[in-house]
């Protein structure tokens, strides 16, 4: 009896151990993969935070990815749909595995993995449930990747308490959450091996064998490669080999993984930076002792110095014309306006700053990593400057009549400037200022994002303090003030003259559209500039009331136009390779029906055997060589944002995902398909 008693609990804790129960959601099966979404307490109450589990479980022998997937991959995306009053927050992710592939490697998870997503609910919200909807994507892989997603609506009802039913899961899934570090760390940037430093008392943790960090972004470590690791006094000091980029990470947050002889952990790390190294070895190797710690005022002067040479960079010299313009004048005006236009000015720059550093701010809470002038990274906005720059040069050539204070320059100079305007020249200066860096000032930018948030707005405000330096210098000397020549009717044609500099600061502006938007959104953009200044000359020519509300609808649906197709476009699918074209359905038939030899392969940014493949076969000399002495056309069908007719292709000869090798002999539309791991024989036997 005491056998099937011991047997019977045994069995029972198998059980418990193996299957968790909880309040779900939903749950979806997906071709590869399977989805929930658990709650943890039975309902909500208002001004709590009720905490949901998302599953993510991939068949056998696949695997999903940690939100840095490594080499290649892609990780979740969710995108929640709440009411008012209602937040999500930041999704915590399980500690990640590495995975090696070939001479890659990736971060993800073999087996389930459970995601905590915190909902606040707002003390003010009314209702007595929550309709909440889910769009949810995720990438499985194994030797072939394929993309999962779905959408769905659930709702969560008013309740209290916790459900006892989802205790395990939720315990289960915080044991594997990183913890948060109280150790001190730093990463010593260098342009070979980085080096992170994380200062642990050797009593804490007991005998240390293996240590590994996972970054949270790129440009701190080859992800492939082997990391050692040492103690160093009285800190770990863990080797990070680089790629071949040289580019200075702003972010360099991570988990660290430590096995010791009793237990392994992850723990979150925030290091600082230590960017002065990046200068100091190469270019100063007698410093680099002397600078690899770099004091927070020393970060303050760099700014400083590094705003006041902002001020020679070509992306801020156009917009620096219209103050220099209005320097000219100085010496008609008193000491008090020039001084009070200098702080204005600084007041302008300090404000856009601000405004600029506190969005960034707010990103980077939301657990993103992102740089100095991540603002340029949206068409959208791009679009605008490019707009905005040439309502200006208009403006400038007297088409019509903006209040910028240098439109009178050469026939009213003794009349003051509107500080309004001069607040505008210092926003504009700082919008057309940061994409650009300027010595001294990257290092200082470096170390303030890695920083807590005053330091980061002390350290910006430093910057802003330095760009607008010389001129507030140049508003208190009289003695500048009585150099600058004396005012006529040059100044009409300087004043023309300056507006180009705006127009080909318009054009470079366009350019970036292009490469972010496409070709066709540029179009409209051009069209978008015509049409915004056809209806300026209506406005200000005319000055009738038809004329102006024609120009207001003019403008309304040009930017409209404008707004709609401002998207980021993948450009991956882009070639300049003479012997590798973009894949397309017509392009594919053009080329048989030529009876041409074609070579095409279906690949994405996120799938890893892609990769590989790529660089251990596709990209070689040896396959090159074979496909140009056989005249053969490449063509690269990239599947990493959704494409019907690429999916159409991948259907048709029975795959669900990439990579597929297809190649078709001269003169034969039927496709030899080759293998999905290639190697450079693989490739060049199938082309004989």
């Amino acid at each position: 009896m005491a056998f099937f008693l011991r047997l019977f609990c045994l069995g029972f804790a198998i059980v418990c151990s193996s299957t968790v129960f909880a309040k779900e959601l939903l749950h979806y099966e997906a071709s590869h993969s399977t989805l929930s979404v658990d709650l943890e307490s039975n309902g909500f109450q208002k001004g709590q935070i009720v905490w949901l589990a998302v599953q993510i479980n991939p068949t056998e022998g696949w695997h999903t990815y940690w939100e840095n997937y490594g080499d290649s991959g892609a990780a979740p995306v969710f995108e929640w749909s709440v009411p008012k009053d209602v937040t999500v927050g930041k999704t915590l992710f399980p500690a990640p595995e590495r995975i090696p592939v070939g001479p890659l490697a990736n971060y993800g998870y073999h087996g389930r993995s459970t995601l905590l997503v915190p909902l606040n609910i707002g003390s003010e919200y009314s209702a007595n449930d929550i309709p909440i909807s889910l769009s949810a994507e995720w990438l499985v892989c194994d030797i072939e990747c394929i993309p999962q997603y779905g959408d769905w609506s659930f709702t969560l009802e008013a309740a209290s308490g916790l459900d006892s039913s989802a205790e395990q899961l939720f315990a289960q899934a915080r044991s594997q959450i990183p913890e948060d570090s109280y150790w001190q760390s730093k990463i010593i940037l260098s342009n070979k091996n980085n080096e992170l430093r994380v200062y642990i008392d050797k009593k804490d943790l007991g005998n240390i064998q293996e240590v590994y960090f996972y970054p949270l972004s790129d440009g701190l470590v080859s992800y492939s490669a082997k990391q050692d690791w040492q103690w160093v006094d009285d800190s770990i000091s863990i080797n990070l080999p680089k790629e071949h980029s040289t580019d200075t990470p702003i972010n360099a947050n991570g988990v660290l993984y430590i096995l010791t002889n009793t237990a392994d952990y992850y723990f979150n790390l925030q290091p600082s930076l230590d960017a002065m190294t990046v200068v100091s070895t190469d270019a100063l190797p007698s410093t680099k002792a002397s600078v690899a710690v770099m004091p927070l005022w020393q970060v303050f002067v760099f700014a400083v110095i590094g705003g006041i040479i902002l001020n020679l960079m070509p992306c801020v010299f156009p917009v620096l014309s219209l103050k220099a313009i209005a320097l000219v004048s100085a010496n008609y005006k008193s000491r008090k306006n020039r001084i009070l236009e200098g702080w204005v000015y600084s007041l302008g720059i300090w404000v856009s700053f601000m405004a600029i550093v506190f969005v960034l701010v707010l990103i980077r809470a939301g657990g993103n990593a992102i740089g100095w002038g991540f603002q340029l990274q949206s068409p959208l906005f791009v679009g605008l400057l490019a707009i905005l720059m040439v309502i200006v040069a208009l403006s400038l050539f007297g088409i019509f009549y903006i209040r910028l204070g240098i439109e009178g320059a050469g026939q009213s100079l003794t009349v003051q400037d509107s500080l309004k305007s001069t607040f505008f020249k210092g926003v504009l200066a700082t919008l057309v200022a940061t994409p650009c860096t300027a010595p001294f000032m990257a290092p200082a930018i470096g170390y303030a994002l890695s920083q807590p948030t005053p330091i980061i707005f002390a350290v910006f405000t430093a910057l802003a303090f330095g760009l607008a330096l010389p001129f507030l210098i140049l508003s208190y000397s009289d003695k500048a003030a009585n150099l600058m020549p004396k005012p006529g009717p040059w100044m009409e044609k300087l004043k023309q003259g300056l507006g180009f500099p705006m127009l080909l600061t318009a054009c470079w502006l366009v350019y970036v559209y292009n490469i972010q938007a496409g070709s066709d959104a540029a179009f409209i953009l051009l069209v978008v500039i015509t049409s915004i200044s056809f209806a300026l000359w209506l406005w200000y020519d005319f000055q009738l009331k038809a004329t102006k509300t024609i120009a207001i609808l003019i403008t309304g649906l040009a930017l409209y136009g404008f707004i709609t197709v401002s998207k980021p476009v993948n450009n991956a699918t882009s070639t300049n390779s003479e012997y590798e074209q973009t894949f397309t359905e017509a392009r594919l038939k053009s080329l048989l029906d030529a009876e041409k030899p074609v070579f095409a392969y279906f690949t994405a940014e996120w799938c890893i055997t892609c990769k590989v493949n790529e660089r251990v076969a596709l990209k070689t000399d040896r396959v090159q060589q074979a496909f140009a002495e056989k005249n053969i056309t490449v063509l690269k069908g990239d599947w990493t944002n959704r494409n019907e007719d690429i999916a159409s292709v991948l259907a048709r000869y029975g795959r669900a995902g990439v990579p597929l090798y297809l190649y078709f002999p001269a003169g034969s539309k039927d496709a030899v398909l080759l293998p999905e791991i290639l190697s450079p024989a693989i490739v060049i036997e199938h082309l004989k």
